[in-house]
């Protein structure tokens, strides 16, 4: 009889649960600051099925400041305008973005490009490994993983237990996460929407728009492509509820189809089907301790909008600086306080906005659906309105509160300025390297005095604007740390480097704007 083989120790600075596209940017970004990060995924090996679709400008932003926009550009197709309800169409061709549009491309491809990533920065990950239990101290986090034979170890058939020990967790292991349950935090919400169908599929009419949506009486439906010939497709109906594990109809489909887009484009030869239920849920925290929560581990909502993976995303380059900064001395433990306090707002904003879309979208009589497209029709014809609803949806108009008395550019989106020199062409091509940038005015730069905060030299990395613009010190994940408009070169110097010597405090901002 062969008896189970000892527990393997091994360590990491950090390690994240979930090969997902929140985990993956996390450990590309960990990485490229020189931390020794590990991801455990519990699937044996990659997979080709999707869930998301959209890349959102203000996650194309943040690729792009990793290098890794442009690739992923060219598996996919821009939309610049969505149709939501009936004619209503909303306009994302005036962003103020270099991407003013949505990326509609499926998730592998977005997965593929941030492992690649990450791989070539350094990062390990490992396929078949599932967590168990985790437990933490004062200095670390210590996990019980349960890895997959691989014939090497534990006989063949049966798997081996590995004991890890890292300094941070960090679980990005979606929503039926095992990191959440392991420390113990609830995930309060409901069901939004229950019986949804999908399918992937063959059309013999393509649509004529690159994604498809409508609503009718007897429910909705979304169509999008994969870019191969393939597409998929999301009905609801409405009077025909069924629990997850009944066998989808493609005929119900089809009928669903026909009443909300206006035709079933002959769709036939489905490859995989499924139903799902949408859930509407936030973790209360999304750090106890040494553990943290990111993407669908922490919050979880309607697909209406396609913020979801793009949340996450954001999410990810929010905390990975931080937990480099800290790991390397050079900002206190309390920095990472500012990871919940600025982005579980946004999870909570994205929650709401989502699900306000969804019931819009829901609505089941006549009356109420021409109503509902009538006040949206209206609103989008004030610019205003417009612009407002396309930064909140493309992520471009997401800000952390700063403190009082902050410049007005202070917890915002940095705006991607050109710059002069010979170096990077633009300010998202700065960030690549991972630091801070200080973008200086005309003359600044060539001032000597201490640019960089205490504690922080090598970290900061100073660029000139080609033109007229304040003096701005961003951070890594492309927010505005500080800023002033002082004219002349000396009084910026004396204020950056005043500002600077604040720096740790400044950025354990709180809330959205």
């Amino acid at each position: 009889m062969s008896s189970s083989p000892s527990p393997t120790s091994r360590t990491a600075e950090v390690l994240v649960v979930g090969a997902g596209p929140t985990g993956l940017l996390l450990a590309g970004d960990l990485a490229r600051a020189g931390v020794a990060v590990t991801v455990l995924e519990r699937r044996a090996g990659t997979s080709n099925l999707t869930r998301a679709f959209a890349v959102h400008a203000r996650t194309l932003e943040e690729l792009d400041a990793r290098g890794v926009a442009d690739e992923l550009l060219r598996t996919g197709r821009r939309v610049s305008s969505l149709q939501a309800f009936g004619r209503l169409r909303i306009d994302l061709s005036r962003l103020p973005s270099r991407f003013p549009y949505v990326l509609v491309t499926p998730q592998y491809e977005t997965e593929r490009v941030l492992e690649r990533r990450a791989k070539e920065l350094g990062a390990r990950i490992v396929h078949g490994a599932e967590l168990t239990s985790l437990r933490q101290d004062g200095d670390g986090v210590t996990a019980a993983v349960r890895v997959a034979d691989t014939g090497s170890a534990g006989g063949e058939g049966q798997p081996a237990e590995d004991v890890w020990r890292a300094s941070y967790l960090v679980g990005t292991d979606g929503v039926r996460s095992a990191v959440r349950h392991a420390i113990g935090l609830p995930f309060p919400g409901h069901s939004a929407v229950t019986s949804v169908m999908l399918a992937d599929v063959r059309l013999d009419r393509p649509p004529t728009e690159v994604l498809s949506a409508g609503s009718a009486r007897a429910g909705f439906a979304f169509m999008a492509p994969f870019g191969d010939g393939w597409y998929r497709v999301i009905a609801w109906h409405r009077h025909h509820p069924l629990p997850d594990d009944a066998p989808v109809d493609l005929e119900e489909m089809r009928q669903v189809m026909r009443a909300a887009l206006g035709g079933d484009f002959g769709m036939r030869d489905a490859r995989w089907t499924s139903r799902f239920h949408s859930d509407e849920r936030q973790a209360p925290h999304y750090r106890v301790g040494r553990v943290f929560l990111a993407g669908d581990a922490a919050h979880v909502h309607s697909p209406a909008g396609g913020q979801g993976m793009n949340t996450g995303l954001q999410d990810a380059a929010n905390l990975g600086w931080k937990l480099a900064a800290v790991l390397r001395g050079r900002a206190p433990e309390g920095l990472l306080d500012s990871y919940e306090a600025e982005r579980f707002p946004v999870g909570r904003m994205v929650l709401r906005g989502s699900g306000a879309l969804l019931r819009l979208a829901l609505l089941g009589s006549a009356p109420a659906r021409a109503v509902r497209d009538a006040v949206a029709r209206a609103a989008v014809r004030i610019p205003l309105a417009e612009e407002r609803f396309a930064g909140a949806l493309s992520g471009v108009a997401i800000a952390y509160r700063a403190p009082r008395g902050a410049h007005r550019l202070a917890g915002r989106r940095a705006p991607d300025v050109p710059l002069a020199g010979d170096g990077p062409a633009r300010l998202y091509e700065a960030l690549r390297g991972g630091r801070f940038v200080l973008v200086a005015g005309a003359g600044a730069a060539d001032a000597a005095g201490p640019w960089a905060p205490d504690g922080w030299d090598g970290e900061v990395d100073v660029v000139t604007a080609a033109g007229a613009a304040p003096t701005m010190l961003v951070r890594p994940d492309g927010y505005v740390a500080w800023a002033t408009d002082a004219a002349d070169p000396a009084a910026r110097l004396a204020a950056a480097s005043a500002g600077g010597r604040a720096l740790p405090a400044a950025l354990m901002a709180g809330e959205v704007n």
